[in-house]
């Protein structure tokens, strides 16, 4: 009991202390970034019942978004952007979700210089989910392993952690009891509502842009507007949350004044 208590004052310890340290971007591993492999995630796939998938499309970016923020965070991947994944699959003329073919996966793999591809889905119903990754090795050409977790929609968050823990397994990294909690401890929100209006907000700035790429600016602008108002649900449901905040002051320096 008392070894018990020992090691959870360590391990809350190296939180507060991983905590504090973030003002830049710390990881929990000190790999140089010459020395790490190249990690790449697709959207997730939204098996949810039709007339409630809209609800949840935002996860579709938001999961992928977490579990890349994650690993990251463990100092041994460098995280391939979605800008580049977005520009080759484009490229390609793949879609950025629903790519299920092992062979198209390995591609768009090795096109964007990744050594790992996560891809996945989730399924939401009466109030329970599930979700599941597929992990990719891109040099071997195979899918290395599935995980998959089950549990209250509510419970959204924590279902997010153990399938971290899910997937490093099938990439070789084994997590050790403290770097677990520090990556428990790190929840972007503890609310279902706020997280999937940030990221509604999120998916109609990525819409916004890509009207701005075409030269379609006054309707880019209307989108942008709408980003701003899911941003600012998602504080009225969550004001600590900082993902939210960050992405609010953004859209607010990029919409003319008049609007």
């Amino acid at each position: 009991m008392r070894n018990r208590k020992l090691l959870f004052l360590i391990a809350s310890f190296t939180v507060f202390a991983f905590v504090v340290s973030c003002g830049g971007v710390k990881t929990l591993r000190s790999i140089p970034r010459s020395e790490r492999k190249g990690l790449a995630a697709l959207n997730f796939m939204n098996n949810t019942q039709k007339s409630r998938a809209e609800e949840f499309q935002p996860w579709e970016v938001g999961l992928s978004s977490m579990l890349t923020t994650d690993i990251e965070s463990i100092g041994m991947f460098n995280i391939i952007s979605k800008e580049r994944m977005k520009d080759v699959m484009k490229e390609q003329e793949i879609q950025m979700t629903g790519l299920v073919e092992e062979k198209d996966i390995v591609k768009v793999g090795k096109l964007v210089g990744a050594s790992y591809i996560l891809a996945g889905s989730f399924t939401e119903m009466n109030g329970m989910m599930r979700i599941e990754s597929q992990v990719y090795s891109v040099e071997k050409g195979i899918q290395l392993g599935t995980a998959a977790v089950t549990g209250k929609t509510g419970d959204f968050f924590e279902l997010e952690k153990q399938l971290v823990t899910k997937v490093t397994d099938f990439l070789n990294v084994i997590l050790t009891e403290s770097e677990q909690v520090i990556i428990k401890a790190k929840v972007e929100t503890k609310s279902v509502e706020a997280s999937l209006s940030n990221y509604k907000g999120e998916i109609e700035l990525m819409k916004a842009k890509e009207l701005e790429d075409t030269g379609k600016k006054d309707e880019a602008l209307k989108l942008k507007q709408v980003a701003k108002e899911e941003f600012q649900k998602a504080l009225k449901e969550d004001p600590n949350y900082e993902k939210a905040k960050q992405n609010l002051a953004k859209i607010v320096s990029a919409i003319p004044v008049t609007l």
